[in-house]
């Protein structure tokens, strides 16, 4: 019994010895997120629509969200055969975030969402329900928001055929 007393004293502060290992390898990044851009109007649909990007399906549905691409997208929409509305659209996205310590995944980016209303007044927003803010026929008006899923750059200015060739063909329904 002496001889075991020993052993088992050895064996019993051996259980409470580990080895203590520091990970600090960073886990994976976040997800990117995606974009999402389309059309639609509040008060009338354009007698036409045409824009450069691929993504897009050549007679889009109002009101429908397709998956895009980052960039920066030309578009025209006639509102009767001779006036239209031209312009840019800029998509971007969110990226995720960069991993944390210890194997931490990264945070994931928030999809980024447009809609382009076509109506025949061009770009307007609804200032907290009750003001009204349009763009001029004159001078480009540019609205640009960054806040979470609300991430883009519109550029837009009125034209007509006599002043300005358009860019989409005639007539061209898309």
């Amino acid at each position: 019994m002496k001889k075991i007393a020993p052993i088992l004293i050895i064996l019993f502060s051996l259980s409470f010895t580990s080895c203590v290992v520091v990970d600090n390898t960073p886990g994976p990044n976040g997800r990117d997120g995606l974009a999402y851009f389309g059309i639609d109007f509040e008060h009338k649909p354009p007698y036409s629509y045409w824009d450069n990007n691929k993504s897009i399906p050549y007679n889009p549905a109002f009101g429908t969200y397709y998956h895009t691409y980052p960039g920066v997208y030309e578009f025209e929409y006639f509102i009767n055969p001779r006036e239209y509305w031209y312009g840019t659209y800029e998509v971007y996205i969110n990226y995720g975030g960069i991993g944390g310590p210890h194997g931490e995944p990264g945070y994931d980016g928030l999809d980024t969402y447009l809609m382009l209303i076509t109506d025949p007044h061009g770009f307007h927003t609804h200032e907290n329900g009750y003001g009204y803010k349009s763009a001029n026929a004159e001078e480009p008006l540019v609205v640009e928001k960054n806040e979470g899923k609300y991430n883009y750059k519109i550029t837009i200015q009125k034209g007509n055929i006599e002043n300005r060739q358009a860019q989409s063909p005639k007539y061209m329904i898309k």
